[in-house]
């Protein structure tokens, strides 16, 4: 068979597959196996490529993100920076769907994973939203927009994944998401507001300074995670991994002095944590088997020339790319995607020009976007059953939000410096 035949091919038996409902995962490591079979390769190059995928240092990131964003998703620290959110913006109309934003944008600094944003947040915020009269429908819909900052403003697993296959500073990679995540969290702020003007929604009287103090003091210690990962990794104390580190020891400590973690607890803690990682590493490994087939089948070459052919512009090649990223994470998970299709977004990238900086916050944002499109939406997902309202009703109030969040991405594609400013101080 040709090239672009194996290619198809390839491509075809994982779309079978998923729509089979297969586990994403597995239907990336069975199709590889086929196709590797029909090549005349032996079998066990599946099981070389998927061990050796995950024997890289910066992957190591990964679990400890994952188990600062458990250890922070509940209890003392939640409250705590949930009440720092209220004393800042409660005070305006429409207050507690603010606060939802603003507690995902700072929940985004501790744990780099959207998932345990809404799981925290959303078990918090969307009943007391429904309470306070807001249409269930729109405040499963901000949650789970709103979680989406997780994987933007830095630290970001999906960042340390991306970095991690393309060569990319993880350090700048944090710092280039930094104006782009607090955008996302502006312009869905804005959205809000409007809303709650029109809908007369309520709002929580002004705080007091005495009551800002208060809320700063308390929210200290939880709020130092995000000033140790950045300043840490920017100061070039260490890196992403060393920090994943030392922010999960220090959230443990914070877990033990707020006495949530005991003797009794940590293990059942460690356990979630590790069930919550173990199938995210397996998308690792079986996306990387089929990412290098498709690198070995050429499709980066394919895509360039097709893309060279009918535009020389870095703008319209970056749009490209978010619809690639786009239609793809409706589907499948972001680590895979990025994983798989980086390669061609970098083709046509060096193609076209285009800072690697610019592409990989365009695709790391592109596929946060998938977390809330169906039919994959993670997040959309979560929300719907922590609302307990059924996905359809949960999208079309989902719509807005993820309109507003194609502007901020376009505002990244036809504005470079919006992402590549703070990367730049670090040169």
């Amino acid at each position: 068979m040709s090239e672009i035949a194996l290619l198809l091919t390839l491509i075809s038996l994982f779309l079978v597959l998923v729509l089979l409902k297969v586990p994403v995962a597995f239907a990336l490591a069975s199709s590889s196996l086929l196709i590797i079979v029909i090549m005349g390769k032996p079998p066990i190059l599946v099981i070389e490529r998927m061990y050796a995928s995950l024997e890289y240092f910066p992957l190591l990131a990964i679990p400890f993100f994952m188990l600062v964003g458990v250890l922070m998703s509940t209890g003392v620290a939640m409250e705590q920076i949930i009440q720092v959110s209220r004393v800042f913006v409660g005070h305006f109309q429409g207050a507690l769907a603010h606060i939802n934003i603003l507690v995902s944008m700072l929940f985004a600094g501790v744990s780099g994973t959207s998932t345990s944003d809404t799981a925290g947040i959303g078990s918090i915020l969307i009943p007391a939203m429904h309470r306070s009269g807001f249409p269930l429908g729109f405040s499963v819909a901000i949650t789970a927009a709103s979680s989406t900052i997780g994987t933007i403003i830095p630290p970001s697993v999906l960042m340390v994944i991306y970095g991690s296959i393309s060569g990319v500073s993880i350090s700048k990679l944090f710092l280039a998401g930094a104006i782009p995540g607090v955008l996302v969290g502006f312009v869905q702020m804005v959205y809000a507001y409007m809303l709650a003007k029109k809908n007369n929604w309520p709002a929580n009287e002004r705080a007091s300074l005495k009551e800002i103090g208060s809320a700063l003091k308390n929210g200290t210690l939880p709020m130092m995670i995000p000033v140790i990962i950045i300043g840490g990794i920017i100061g070039g104390i260490f890196t992403a991994t060393e920090a994943g580190a030392i922010a999960t020891l220090y959230a443990l400590i914070l877990g033990i002095f707020y006495r949530e973690i005991t003797l009794t607890n940590i293990g059942a803690i460690i356990n979630k944590a590790a069930r919550t990682v173990a199938l995210p590493l397996f998308a690792i490994a079986a996306s990387t088997l089929f990412g290098w087939l498709i690198a070995f089948l050429k499709a980066p070459n394919i895509a360039t020339k097709f893309v060279l052919s009918i535009t020389n512009s870095p703008q319209i090649g970056l749009m490209f790319i978010m619809l690639v990223f786009f239609i793809v994470g409706m589907f499948i998970d972001g680590v895979p995607a990025i994983i798989i299709f980086s390669p061609v977004a970098n083709a046509i990238g060096n193609g076209l020009g285009i800072p690697e900086m610019q592409i990989a916050i365009v695709v790391c944002m592109t596929v946060s976007l998938g977390l809330i499109t169906p039919p994959f939406g993670l997040c959309l997902l979560l929300a719907s059953k922590i609302g307990k309202i059924s996905v359809v009703q949960a999208s079309i109030d989902t719509i807005p939000f993820v309109l507003l969040f194609i502007i901020v991405v376009l505002i990244v594609i036809f504005f470079p410096a919006v992402s590549l400013w703070l990367p730049s101080l670090l040169n």
